[in-house]
């Protein structure tokens, strides 16, 4: 029989860390006072984080550990240099369509080669 590690704990910290990118790319300076909530930025970072989590019962072994680390990473390099970087109201949109790309690519590759076989 063959061991397969649960990487769920994994899976659950990278959902936690993309929903703090989220929230670093949702706050937003307004004017040189305070923050504000920008709410697409917020749905549009969070939606592959909420993918994935759909797909962490049903993906295992170190499909589900790598599929996450690649969204992340992917998250982590789009909001580091929009919102901290460069920032500049999100003009150019990569941070609205860089995390969706990577999960529309990302998820059906990795489910295709590491979902869970069917109980018999």
């Amino acid at each position: 029989m063959v061991t397969i590690r649960d990487y769920r704990i994994a899976a659950y910290f990278i959902i936690l860390l993309g929903c703090a990118a989220a929230a670093m790319a949702s706050l937003v300076p307004f004017y040189t006072v305070g923050y504000k909530v920008d709410a697409i930025a917020l749905a549009a970072v969070l939606t592959p984080f909420v993918i994935y989590g759909m797909f962490s019962e049903s993906l295992r072994g170190p499909w589900l550990l790598a599929s996450g680390l690649v969204l992340l990473g992917a998250t982590l390099a789009v909001v580091v240099d929009e919102r901290f970087l460069r920032y500049d109201g999100y003009r150019d949109a990569t941070l609205y369509w860089v995390p969706l790309l990577a999960v529309a690519l990302v998820l059906p590759i990795a489910y295709g080669f590491g979902k869970r076989p069917p109980y018999t």
